[in-house]
This record gives structure tokens, C-alpha cells and sequence, in this order.
């Protein structure tokens, strides 16, 4: 039974697959080959083939892709537009469909055999500024509405849709950056939304969204006495100052949103309305901006630009306690992966099985203390057809 996938869903399984270069296979009427996903645009993917397959070259000629994901095969169909020597251009399709049929049961290894895998050492400081939230982006929001890998095109693609919305909008990355106004202060002191609706009235006492936080009157009378001593009978009067200020630069409304890799602020996101306008920045532009910081966040990981924080690898060889096709779990007499393995992070595995060397992309799914030991388990993200194909002979048909 098929399930279909929605098309920002559709967009970040493809994403990923480009990005980690996962192993898909083609079938073309009675042949198959793999294949890996170089790039997409809305209308097509570029694929590079093993190898050719006869039936591949005629015209319009229709194929069915198959990949392995989130413990879950998934499929669908669609057609060869072009070719030139391995690389194919296809169709992209409308949909995904992913396959909750095919579950597989964890045969007992018991420590058998080994699993091979690296884990970081202790990371090393980045040149941010940190504050008390914290957010890791091991994954973006499901709903998101930015899908591409590339960091310079998901800030144009904000930065395009923004100027039709607010008055001016920008966003300083903060490496190295020394702040400017008591506005950036204290979202970087705090790592909360600075928002103010209206900066020719008061500024909210209590909060008036659901889902997320802002900086209210008393968090910035509160940060006014601790920067600049400031008396407690003269606050009310230096924060009324503050949204003069705002004012008289010909702002009606203003937020500030923090972008947040682990505690760091790594950049900050402005949104601003003039005077001339006087339309309040409202709760679905925050929450796209918000959700924006959370997509930058991912985005920024995934291209590199927080590598400096990688120290040595090291490298751990651990008794499988069960295996499937689709994961395996080990276990360990100790509680020192705790902190190295969080929930949701993938590793790539190396498995040696009868002399068969297995190498997987996998995701901690779940992890759990019986007695002495401690137990991890994962879900595979990507193994090779053959390799999986292996697997469910040497574990089921053996």
C-alpha cells in the first residue's frame, strides 16, 4: 500500500537524496540499474546512471524509481526526457509514495557481529555570540516553504518575498559582529524575538502568540537596568525613549529574530515597517520568518559553515544486539554514548558480515536502559539494493 507524500515533503526527500548522495534504483520495463541524484529543478531531475540500460534509450521511455528512507521504501514513476552518456534528465514527479508494507523483523545478533561507526570528540567553540536558548537543527520544519540546499538561494528567495511585505528587510550574519543598538543587545543577551507591534504605543505585557515568545515590556525594563544601571523610577521613561527612537527613523513596526545553531546567535533577521505604511508586522509574517531562522539554521549546517567546530573522530566498534534490512541496534555496558548520540542523528555504519563489508547511512530512532547495558537503535537511510537484498537472504532464507 502506497501513502502519498506532500509536495514539500517530496521536495526535502529529494533534497536529501541529492545532498547525500543516496543509491536509488531504476527499473526500465524488465531491466534495472542504480542510480544517484545529482540535482532538481520544479520540473526536472538530473540523474547519473550505473550503467545504461537498453531499454532506457527509447523515446519517452517510462521508468520506476525505487529508494530506501526513514525505515520505509519509496517509489514513483516517471519518464526520460533527455540522455548523454550516463546522465539522464527525467521528470520530476508530482508526488512520492512511500510503502508502509515493507517492515522487516530484527533477527537477535546478540553480539555476533560488529558494527563499525565515528563519533565527533568534544567540539570546539565557535566565534558566536551565545545566549540561553538553544536550538539544533537536525532536521528543517516539515511545512517549510524553503526547500533548496543552497544557502544563497534560500536567503534570495526570503529576501524576494519579504519586499513585497514589509518596508525593508535584511539579515547581519554575527561572526565577528560587535553590536550596535540596545535593540540587537538585548536579543542577543536573551536569544528572544524582539517585537514591537506599534512604536507609537506601549509595548506588549504579556504575550500574545501561541507557538512562540517575544521580549515583553518588563524583559526590556529588566535588561535596561542591568546594561545601564538605569533607576528604577527612570525606566519607563528610557524605554519610551527607546521607541521614539524607532520613530523618528521612520519605523511604525519592528522585529528582530535570532537565527540559532545549538546556543550561538548566528545571525539576526530585520524586519521593519515605515511610518507611511502604519501596518503592524503581524503573526504570520513572524512565524515565516521564524521559520525561516530554522531553515537558515539547517541550511548553514549542511553547507559547511560551522565545520570549525569538528574536532577528531573517533572510531567505535560495537556488538550488534538485532538486525534487519532496514536497522539494527547495538548496546554497550556503559552510559557513554548518551551524550555523543542524540535522537534523530544519522552516522554512517560500516557492517562486516561473513566477509561482506555493508556501509549504511542510519538514524538513532531509539534508545533505552536495560540492567547494565544500554541500547541504541536505528533505522537505515540508505543501503545499496545488493547489500539490502543480502541482508534479507542471510537473515531470513539462510
Amino acid at each position: 500500500m502506497g501513502v502519498p507524500l506532500s509536495r514539500v515533503e517530496k521536495e526535502f526527500i529529494l533534497g536529501f537524496l541529492i545532498k547525500n548522495k543516496v543509491r536509488v534504483e531504476i527499473k526500465c520495463k524488465n531491466s534495472s540499474t542504480e542510480a544517484t541524484f545529482l540535482e532538481q529543478s520544479s520540473k526536472e531531475i538530473k540523474v547519473e546512471v550505473s550503467s545504461m540500460l537498453e531499454e532506457m534509450l527509447e523515446y519517452n521511455v517510462e521508468i520506476k524509481l525505487f529508494f530506501y528512507f526513514q525505515n520505509a521504501y519509496h517509489t514513483f514513476n516517471s519518464t526520460i526526457l533527455k540522455r548523454q552518456g550516463n546522465i539522464i534528465i527525467i521528470k520530476n514527479p508530482e508526488s512520492l509514495a512511500k510503502n508502509l508494507e515493507r517492515k522487516y523483523e530484527r533477527v537477535l545478533i546478540n553480539g555476533k557481529y560488529k558494527i563499525e561507526f565515528e563519533t565527533q570528540s568534544e567540539l570546539k567553540p565557535l566565534d558566536y555570540p551565545t545566549c540561553p536558548q538553544f536550538y539544533y537543527p537536525e532536521l528543517p520544519p516539515v511545512n517549510a516553504d524553503f526547500t533548496d540546499v543552497k544557502i544563497e538561494n534560500i536567503l534570495k528567495k526570503f529576501k524576494e518575498k519579504m519586499t513585497s511585505i514589509v518596508s525593508v528587510n535584511k539579515i547581519i550574519m554575527l561572526r565577528n559582529y560587535v553590536s550596535k543598538t540596545f535593540f540587537e543587545d538585548i536579543v542577543l543577551e536573551t536569544g528572544k524575538i524582539l517585537f514591537v507591534p506599534n512604536s507609537h504605543s506601549e509595548l506588549p505585557n504579556r504575550q500574545p502568540f501561541s507557538n512562540f515568545e517575544i521580549l515583553l515590556r518588563a524583559d526590556w525594563f529588566e535588561f535596561e537596568a542591568k546594561k545601564n544601571k538605569t533607576g528604577l523610577n527612570s525606566l519607563n521613561k528610557t524605554v519610551s525613549d527607546y521607541l521614539t527612537l524607532l520613530k523618528k527613523n521612520d519605523i511604525f513596526s519592528y522585529t528582530i529574530i535570532p537565527v540559532l545553531y545549538r546556543d550561538y546567535i548566528v545571525a539576526l533577521i530585520f524586519l521593519m515597517n515605515s511610518n507611511k505604511s502604519s501596518q503592524k508586522i503581524d503573526e504570520k509574517i513572524l512565524n515565516y520568518a521564524l521559520q525561516f531562522s530554522k531553515i537558515m539554521s539547517f541550511t548553514l549546517k549542511q553547507n559547511g559553515y560551522f565545520k570549525a567546530e569538528d574536532g577528531p573522530k573517533n572510531k567505535h566498534i560495537m556488538p550488534i544486539f538485532d538486525l534487519s534490512p532496514g536497522g539494527a541496534a547495538f548496546y554497550i555496558d556503559n552510559d557513554s554514548f548518551e551524550e555523543k548520540l542524540q535522537l534523530g542523528q544519522n552516522l554512517h555504519f560500516t557492517i562486516n558480515i561473513q566477509g561482506r563489508e555493508i556501509r549504511v547511512l542510519a538514524k538513532l530512532a531509539r534508545k533505552f536502559q536495560n540492567l547494565t547495558k544500554n541500547f541504541y537503535g536505528f533505522v537505515f537511510l540508505d543501503i545499496k539494493t545488493d547489500d539490502f537484498e543480502f541482508l534479507n537472504e542471510f537473515l531470513y532464507k539462510k
